[in-house]
């Protein structure tokens, strides 16, 4: 069993989607021996991972770490339905949930932490990719899964309790939120007459070039186009192209912040800057 801040080498995972799949593939290739169970039998197996599906394996959990690879809504009667307790570190995987979902299993002796990969894990991943990953926990439980996230490659930063909603916001608006734009300026093509699958393709290099802008340059290099020129005329256009489509608030919403990052880069004269700050704001 775990003393102190050891880490684990024994590791119990309860759930096998994405992200237990991912997490289990990963800490089998650290050298640990992963159990995982899942209650729906759908033929899922792990490579170097001991996968139980259906009925519950007898003696499970007994790993000194377990990770509820459950949903956010499903994490707290999980935890009220497994024999977790005193001896073990009990964590949760997700970035929305706190820690008072683990209040049963701490008040059975368990340290309780979360640990949160920031990445989108895609179906069929044998294993999380290099990222960093949200910590939070007990003194115990926090130090631990510290340790074990640079074990398998990810980079842990401490993630207080008051900030998670903060956190979890920042995390949907560069994940879901980008998905979301992408959508929305394939529709914009669609209605020029593309299918909506032409209209992805023929945004996707756009869309990866400026993904690999901010990687490779950062912020505010990596921004590009008419408002980091300061071209007042072209941000003219296309709000009147826009003009009464929901395309409009988005657009002036998003190329306020574009405004902000022009002034940061300083590339552009501060006067037509202006002329399209005025402009977002009618």
């Amino acid at each position: 069993m775990i003393k102190g801040a050891a880490v684990a080498r024994h590791v119990d995972i309860v759930g096998f989607g994405r992200v237990g799949r991912a997490l289990a593939g990963s800490l089998a290739r650290a050298g640990y021996a992963v159990r995982a169970w899942t209650p729906t039998p759908r033929g899922r197996a792990g490579e170097d991972v001991e996968v139980h599906e259906g009925a519950m394996p007898t003696g499970f959990p007994s790993g000194d770490l377990v990770f509820l690879a459950v949903s956010d809504r499903a994490i707290e009667s999980v935890a009220k339905a497994l024999p977790l307790g005193e001896g073990q570190i009990v964590a949760h995987l997700s970035g929305a949930a706190g820690l008072d979902v683990l209040d049963v299993a701490a008040a059975r002796g368990a340290e309780v932490g979360s640990l949160h990969p920031l990445v989108s894990v895609p179906p069929g991943a044998s294993e999380l990719p290099p990222c960093h990953a949200a910590v939070d926990g007990t003194d115990a439980a926090r130090r631990a899964l510290e340790r074990l996230a640079r074990e398998l490659g990810l980079r842990p930063f401490h993630l207080p309790a008051e900030r998670r909603g903060l956190y979890h916001a920042a995390a949907s608006l560069a994940a879901n939120g980008l998905v979301a734009l992408s959508s929305l300026a394939a529709r914009l093509l669609e209605s020029m007459g593309m299918e909506r699958k032409e209209a992805v393709e023929a945004l996707l290099p756009l869309v990866g070039s400026a993904v690999e802008a901010v990687r490779s340059r950062g912020i505010p290099a990596a921004l590009t186009g008419p408002v980091a020129r300061g071209d007042a005329e072209t941000v003219r256009r296309h709000l009147q192209a826009l003009a009464g489509s929901d395309a409009e608030t988005a657009y002036r919403a998003l190329m306020q912040e574009a405004l902000a990052l022009a002034r940061e880069l300083g590339e552009a004269n501060e006067s037509a800057l202006d002329t399209i700050a005025a402009l977002l704001r009618k």
